[in-house]
């Protein structure tokens, strides 16, 4: 039988985790006084890399503002001993520190051309003192971390942190400092992390959650619980849907020949599809596929305009044995459809999975 399916999402992550709150005891993170962080770029940054770092500080510091004033503040250095640089250069291929928060001197902090904005945001985070959601005491009561797929020279990321001031914020799926299931994978078919609750999925942050402010402001002492939330949320209004437990408004076309499927696990046939779903492992049009097999055949994203139905984007053979980002822009002015399609190879070794469908109005947020 060929298989085809729409992958189900097994995670919904909500993040939570700023750790840098007043009176942190057990881990010894140093805050910037005053929450003033001076920065500077090196020349090997370009101007659209630095546009969009500057775009996402701007975000931060709005989404932190309280009390009247600005809870974190980014200034171009002058002749401060403490600071951070940005550069496409580092000492190490992420340009990370073992602690998050300020290290003393010269901080660089490794950006690229090509860095996604939820990258962006979670490189400042660590820089202001934030450790990741996922590594605070108790996380292992929500994810289960998979150390065997996980190089032991990446394993330091995705250790908890001995800092009683996570407990302040419950776990929160949303942060922005999550990692996508699959990061940093020995083996690209096998989640490193995964939610411990069916139904709960790792989603597609770019902008902080409420709990990332409240726990920002919470370290640097600006604001007070329940003092009114400035959050910029980039995807609101956004069509999205995990699979989770339906097809969400995604309806099975009438006159195809075989239905997609909501399906948990591999297929029944060996050496095809995933094993895995993406979000368990979580206008602009994006969604994660998975193509593999000896005979998969082809995939199709079509906009559908009253009758007339028009190729888009098509994907053609076997995509690597892992999940891809599938991401573009479109201007449609009338009513219109998505319409996805798979079309089948001569035989059951191929498997085409769909999964966290996104689309929303306004230009790419990369």
């Amino acid at each position: 039988m060929i298989s085809l399916r729409l992958a189900a999402s097994l995670a919904v992550l909500l993040q939570c985790v700023f750790c840098a709150p007043q009176g942190r005891s057990g881990d010894n993170v140093e805050l910037w006084p005053f929450g003033r962080i001076p920065i500077t770029f090196a020349s090997s940054v370009n101007g659209f890399t630095r546009e969009r770092v500057l775009a996402s500080i701007q975000e931060i510091q709005f989404d932190t503002y309280s009390g009247g004033r600005e809870c974190i503040t980014y200034i171009p250095r002058k002749n401060e001993v403490d600071f951070v640089e940005f550069s496409t250069e580092s000492q190490d291929s992420f340009g990370r520190v073992a602690k998050p928060g300020r290290i003393g001197g010269r901080q660089v902090v490794k950006v690229t051309d090509s860095m996604a904005k939820a990258d962006i945001m979670q490189l400042l985070m660590y820089t202001m003192g934030s450790y990741n959601a996922f590594r605070r005491p108790d996380r292992d009561n929500f994810v289960q971390v998979n150390y065997d797929n996980i190089p032991t020279a990446f394993q330091t990321f995705f250790a908890k942190v001995n800092d009683t001031t996570f407990f302040k914020s419950p776990f929160d799926y949303n942060s922005v400092t999550f990692f996508y299931p699959f990061a940093y994978a020995k083996d690209s078919t096998r989640p490193t992390m995964q939610a411990k609750y069916e139904g709960e999925v790792f989603p597609w942050s770019v902008s902080l959650s409420d709990f990332d402010i409240e726990n920002v402001r919470a370290g640097y002492g600006c604001g007070r619980v329940g003092d009114v939330i400035h959050r910029q949320n980039l995807l609101s209004g956004a069509v999205k849907c995990s699979f989770e437990n339906d097809l969400c408004k995604w309806t099975q076309d009438s006159l195809n020949d075989f239905d997609f499927v909501r399906n948990n696990g591999p297929t029944k046939s060996n050496g095809t599809g995933p094993a895995f779903d993406y979000s368990n492992g979580i206008g602009k049009f994006l969604f994660y596929y998975y193509m593999s097999g000896k005979d998969v055949n082809r995939a199709t994203v079509n906009i559908r305009v009253g009758s007339v139905t028009k190729e888009f984007k098509a994907l053609e053979g076997e995509q690597a044995n892992q999940w891809n980002v599938f991401n573009d822009e479109f201007t449609v002015g009338q009513n219109f459809q998505v319409v996805l399609e798979a079309s089948m190879g001569q035989s059951d070794l191929g498997d085409i999975a769909l999964d966290d469908v996104y689309y929303y109005r306004g230009r790419c947020i990369v």
